[in-house]
Formats: structure tokens, sequence, C-alpha cells
């Protein structure tokens, strides 16, 4: 008996969903994780004036390799993580759900620009610091692409945040603790992008870190396990 195309070409479809859900929901929990490496291993806050240069320094060789380790991986974990949690809302609120993507994709991609600013902090370090060196720094911080890219960094990826918690919780794709947790994720870092209190800094840090794996799991477990998210069924020949 010969089997139709549609029957034949369904395995691989499976599969390769199968996938695309597998590897979303790992970049939905190592993007908080990467994130976590990434903001232990230097301290204060790292876009306040010179704060990365003073940083790199009290790090060290350790300390560095593990945020630039930590910096790395979110590049890559965060947008796909961000899209993951949007796409378990396409089905019941396309809107919502391709709102929060795009301001997601939109807002974390010039991450790895504002990467640029840390890693020329630590090769200062490396080659020695200097008056005109903290001078360039600062410069570079100040620049009109650099501004550019961290205001929609800043606009896209709090805003997608929000977003988010509040589709998650709205349509009961996780618990609602779990939506809100991931929701205060975005007013808190104004908060400790605001406030230069190193001590309430590191707390605000941890707390933020917390909250968003808190909010991660659920999200991850929902996308592997979410019905609505299935591959349509091949139609009868």
């Amino acid at each position: 008996m010969k089997l139709s195309p549609s029957h034949s070409e369904q395995p691989g479809v499976s599969t390769a969903f199968t996938f695309q859900r597998l590897s979303l929901a790992a970049c939905i929990l190592l993007a908080p994780l990467s994130i976590t490496l990434y903001l232990i291993s230097w301290p204060g806050n790292q876009r306040a004036p010179l704060t990365p240069l003073i940083a790199s320094a009290m790090a060290g060789p350790t300390g560095n390799t593990l945020h630039f380790i930590g910096a790395i991986a979110a590049s890559f974990f965060l947008p796909l993580g961000y899209l993951g949690m949007s796409l378990l809302g396409m089905r019941r609120a396309p809107w919502l759900a391709t709102i929060s993507a795009a301001l997601s994709l939109v807002g974390w991609i010039p991450w790895a620009a504002l990467m640029g600013l840390d890693a020329l902090a630590s090769d200062i370090n490396q080659i020695g610091s200097t008056a005109q060196f903290a001078a360039l720094w600062t410069h570079f911080n100040g620049d009109p692409v650099m501004t550019t890219y961290l205001w929609i960094y800043v606009i896209g990826h709090l805003v997608s945040a929000v977003l988010i918690g509040f589709m998650l919780g709205r349509l009961h794709l996780v618990p609602v603790w779990a939506a809100w947790a991931f929701a205060l994720t975005s007013p808190l870092t104004i908060v400790i992008i605001l406030i230069h209190s190193l001590v309430f800094q590191d707390v605000l840090k941890y707390l933020i870190c917390a909250l968003w794996i808190i909010g991660a799991i659920p999200a991850a477990l929902a996308l592997l396990t979410n019905k609505d998210l299935a591959p349509p069924a091949p139609s009868p020949l």
C-alpha cells in the first residue's frame, strides 16, 4: 500500500516541529541564566558613566571571562527566548503575540552592539587605563549611534516583557504568579537604571534574575506541552 504524500511527510514535519519547540524552550531558560552570569560577574550599574571601566578592573581575568561568556550567550538566547514566549499566544491572541515578538526582536538585537562598550572597557584595562582612553570610552558611550541602540534596546525589551507577561497571564498559558514575576522584571529594571546605590542595585539584580527565572520555567514547559502549538493535522486525500 502506498502512503499519500501528506502522510509520508508528516513524520518529518513532526520531528522538525519538536526540534523547534525544544530549541525555543531551551532559549527561554538559558536567557535569564546567561543574563544572571553577565550581571553578577561585574559589580555596579554597567550603563553608568565609566562604571564598566571600574567594574572590569575589579572583576579580574576570571570575572571578565565569565562576564563576556554571559554577554555573548545572551545575545543569542535573549531574542530567541522572548520570541518563543511570544509564540505561545499566537493562536489565541495573534496581534498581541505579533507585537510582543516584534518588540522583543527589535529590542534585543542591539544588545550585541551595546556589548562593545564592555569589550572596550576590558581592552582599556588590559593595555592600561589613561585619561585619554577614559575620554574615548565616554565619547563612544555617548555617541549618536550607541545612544540610538540604547534607546531601542531599553524601549523594546522593557515594553515587550510587560506585554508578554500580560499575554501569558491573560490567556492562562502559565500560572498568574509566573506571568506577574516575568512582567515585573521590566519596571524593576527601570528602577535599577535610575538608582545609583550599589547595595540597592545588587539587591535588585538578584531579585530581577530570580523573578525572570521563575517566570521562564513555566513558559518553557508550556511551549513543550501546549496543544495549541501542535502542527495542523494533514488533510486526508
